[in-house]
């Protein structure tokens, strides 16, 4: 993943090799969360609640998290400006590759809108550099993922622990429609607060 965004992305959108430090960070810990510094960094947790994205790798997976957003923010000004990126790619050796737009906030609803089309951009941006392409085609479990560490209560609700119910009875997130993620053969996932994206 680090010599794809590196060398093949830069290649193909004809901007210059990126020499940008720390990109990418692997783990092949059965359990860990992501969160995104103020600083624009990636950091891994294995506590319960640090993190923002919630990660079970119950095979001890080596995964590899590339720092996405960080690297389209190293490229030239005339390449970033204006281009919606997401905040992190995952993947794994075996059959998964994810796109994750990581988020604390209790505005949902304004930010899932925001990651939708920064996780689309992203995926459409990646997916016209050829080596990319070939390692989607690879894969098996293709998914773009809004996480949020905070949820909400539905408007007839006022108890959020209601809600949190939910997140207890559908861990693995929800499933949820669009058409152009779904044009590119991969889904769009939403996790919220307790819920927590297997990698098998």
């Amino acid at each position: 993943m680090e010599d794809l965004l590196r060398n093949d992305f830069t290649a193909h959108y004809g901007i210059p090799v990126c020499t940008e430090p720390n990109l990418v960070i692997q783990t092949s810990e059965t359990y860990f969360e992501i969160e995104d510094t103020t600083t624009k960094e990636i950091t891994l947790h294995r506590t319960d609640g640090e993190g923002m994205a919630r990660f079970s790798n119950p095979n001890s997976l080596v995964i590899t998290i590339a720092n996405y957003d960080k690297f389209v923010t190293s490229l030239p000004i005339h390449f970033q400006n204006g281009r919606k990126r997401c905040d992190i790619i995952v993947c794994d050796d075996e059959r998964n590759l994810i796109f994750g737009e990581i988020k604390d906030s209790p505005n949902i609803k304004q930010h899932r809108k925001k990651a939708k089309k920064q996780l689309y951009e992203s995926l459409t941006t990646l997916l016209a550099v050829p080596q990319f392409l070939a390692l989607s085609n690879n894969k098996i479990v293709k998914r773009c993922c809004y996480f949020n560490k905070q949820t909400n209560s539905p408007a007839i609700l006022t108890a959020t622990t209601a809600f949190n119910r939910l997140s207890t009875i559908f861990q693995d997130g929800f499933q949820m429609s669009h058409p152009g993620i779904e044009g590119h053969n991969f889904e769009f996932w939403e996790y919220l607060g307790g819920h927590t994206f297997t990698l098998t």
